[in-house]
């Protein structure tokens, strides 16, 4: 079991995510092999806690053969498990690390898309992959994974262009605004449309759910905490934000926390309107109270991107773009 060690930009290029074929070659080997075994282990192991999380697992990995049927056209879904249920687990295990972000060869690909699955064209195209400033290869990649304009600063300026943040529209990003006042209650909206990426992204909270080794699965040895030896590495939360409008968000729960419809309820959050931005323990429709920090839209991305783009930390908004809350990863 290997990490990638190379920088983005070189291992976008080795990857080549603009052509089917490499998303084809990663699904064959790596999605199919997961989902035959979790519907094993789900089978076999009925009862177990155990078999929750490997639901979390089959049902992203049968939305990304699905999708990637329609996107980029057919997947070879061929892939025997072992008769011995033991050793179902352990593939199960042994493939999901395999599989997890940067980790082997499988890891390239879900690092990549993981990546895009939020993030500023500013950080995009100057920080991280500033080979998809190549207009035919950035829209290949985008049509293949599905990535969307998400949010764009409501200011009429130059640089709205920039700050645009960019993602799949069916991972976790809007929810509604239940509640105003003391409390901020943000219910995610349901899914309208299906991505690539946004399944990808929901397949990795997958994995890590498994490697958490519930039920029978702890019995299972692994020779490294992939989960745990990623965030060490992320970039942590900028100390610069208060941690009055920080939520932890357990990552092996996040298949759960992150569904549709789960409320998010919080006593502060981010009031956004034009490129202002004010962390407040009192958000009305119409003002905010008791702010501990204010700042402007282009700080406030720059300073998160880092931790943002590699998943330490995650941004939930509210449909009209006047609420923003700051969920971070935690083991």
């Amino acid at each position: 079991m290997s990490v990638i060690m190379v920088s983005p930009d070189e291992l976008i290029r080795e990857v080549k995510p603009w052509e089917p074929s490499s998303w084809r070659y990663f699904i064959n080997e790596y999605v199919v092999p997961l989902k035959v075994l979790g519907e094993v282990v789900v089978k076999q192991f009925a009862g177990d806690p155990s078999t929750e999380v490997v639901r979390a697992l089959v049902g992203p990995a049968n939305h990304v053969i699905e999708i990637a049927k329609k996107v980029i056209g057919d997947i070879n879904e061929e892939f025997e498990a072992p008769s011995d249920p033991i050793e179902c687990l352990r593939l199960l295990i042994e493939k999901s690390a395999n599989t997890f972000l940067g980790v082997d060869e499988g890891g390239k690909y879900t690092l990549i898309a993981w990546t895009l699955r939020k993030l500023t064209k500013e950080y995009l195209f100057e920080a991280l992959y500033p080979t998809l400033k190549d207009d035919e290869k950035r829209k290949a990649t985008f049509n293949i994974l599905g990535v969307r304009e998400l949010f764009k600063p409501p200011v009429k300026s130059p640089i709205a262009e920039n700050l645009t943040i960019i993602g799949y529209p069916d991972y976790a990003t809007f929810g509604r605004v239940e509640e105003w006042g003391d409390y901020i209650t943000l219910r995610i909206l349901p899914v309208q449309e299906r991505t690539l990426g946004g399944a990808l992204s929901r397949l990795v909270d997958g994995i890590v759910a498994v490697l958490a080794r519930p039920g029978i699965l702890s019995g299972i040895e692994v020779s490294a905490d992939v989960v745990k030896v990623y965030l060490d590495r992320s970039p942590s939360v900028p100390p610069e934000l208060p941690r009055y409008c920080i939520m932890e968000l357990p990552w092996k729960a996040g298949y759960k926390h992150l569904g549709e419809h789960v409320p998010w309820k919080y006593d502060s959050a981010w009031a956004i309107k034009g490129f202002s931005l004010k962390c407040a323990s009192r958000i009305y429709s119409d003002s905010e109270d008791l702010i501990h920090m204010e700042t402007d839209f282009l700080s406030f991305t720059r300073l998160i991107m880092p931790s943002l783009v590699v998943g330490r930390v995650e941004l939930l908004l509210s449909a009209d773009g006047r609420v923003l809350m700051v969920l971070v990863r935690t083991l």
